[in-house]
């Protein structure tokens, strides 16, 4: 067993999806699905169930899900380790934001740079897209954050976590009756989405998603606050897109998730490419121990 195939195994695990997987793992899905199948067959059990529409792992899958990502986090740690000399670690963590990304794992971020051990001095600039990626790349910030979905020259890109997108509809609403909709369903209704001058990123997400499910609103509204959209939404005005920790903490509207596989908002991690210093690999360490975390999936699960 090689180290890759587990890191093949944790993003398909992860994404619960081939194409994302190979996607994340920047390599073709044909390569990927012949990594999965020597690693079952050296394991000697089946390790994915799939159908047309999901994949899903089996037990056995669930028992080396838990295993593997203590495996390469050991090895990740030891690498880092050795990268900062000595197992030094950084003085300070230098974040360029290009979005509002004032969610619960970007909070569960800072809370873990501010309380970590030796302390480090942390600097958080907001500013857009094309400005983090110069702070970065010109070494005028450790990382750029980021939900833009495409790659940039001379970068290297890390997921960081995804959070599962969802429908907010008024109380009362037809939709608010149904544990989960499709996007389908939201052809011809107005939609709330975010303005493409204050959220580029996740506007461009969520222009794929539904253009890759060939929905067309009758009526697209572009906010550029998230309490706009949910205000929309508790007024009937539209229908609000939004990412679920931004939904859960509505009130007046029902939260809907959405049954497509991939119906997600990324955020993403760049830093320049070919340098992982103390301070990237903080922020990446700490980064999928969030992304880890079921807390979002839970609250996607929860009924308003």
């Amino acid at each position: 067993m090689e180290l890759r195939h587990l890191r093949h195994f944790v993003a398909v695990a992860e994404e619960l999806h081939f194409a994302r997987a190979a996607d994340r793992l920047g390599m073709e899905q044909s390569p990927l699905s012949q990594s999965i199948r020597k690693l079952e067959a050296r394991l000697g059990t089946k390790l994915f169930q799939r159908t047309t529409r999901r994949t899903w792992l089996t037990s056995a899958g669930t028992r080396l899900y838990r295993e593997a990502r203590r495996i390469l986090r050991d090895v990740d740690d030891l690498k880092a380790s050795m990268q900062r000399g000595n197992g030094e670690d950084p003085h300070s963590v230098r974040i360029a934001l290009s979005e509002d990304l004032a969610s619960e794992p970007f909070t569960q971020l800072l809370f873990q740079l501010e309380h970590h051990e030796p302390k480090v001095a942390l600097e958080v600039r907001e500013c857009v897209h094309a400005e983090a990626i110069r702070l970065a790349r010109d070494s005028g910030a450790d990382v750029a954050i980021s939900l833009n979905p495409r790659a940039e020259a001379e970068m290297a890109r890390t997921r960081g976590w995804s959070e599962p997108i969802m429908a907010v509809v008024p109380i009362g609403h037809p939709f608010g009756a149904f544990d989960r909709i499709s996007l389908r369903d939201l052809t011809g209704q107005t939609l709330a989405l975010p303005s493409s001058a204050e959220r580029p990123g996740c506007l461009a997400q969520m222009e794929e998603l539904l253009g890759r499910h060939k929905v067309r609103p009758a009526q697209r509204l572009e906010v550029r606050h998230w309490n706009t959209a949910i205000s929309f939404a508790a007024t009937g005005h539209a229908i609000a897109l939004c990412p679920v920790t931004m939904a859960h903490a509505a009130t007046a509207v029902v939260m809907v998730p959405l049954e497509e596989e991939g119906a997600e908002l990324v955020t993403w991690i760049l830093y320049r490419e070919g340098e992982v210093s103390p301070a990237v690999s903080l922020v990446l360490e700490i980064a999928a121990e969030v992304a880890s975390e079921p807390f979002l999936s839970v609250l996607a699960d929860v009924p308003a």
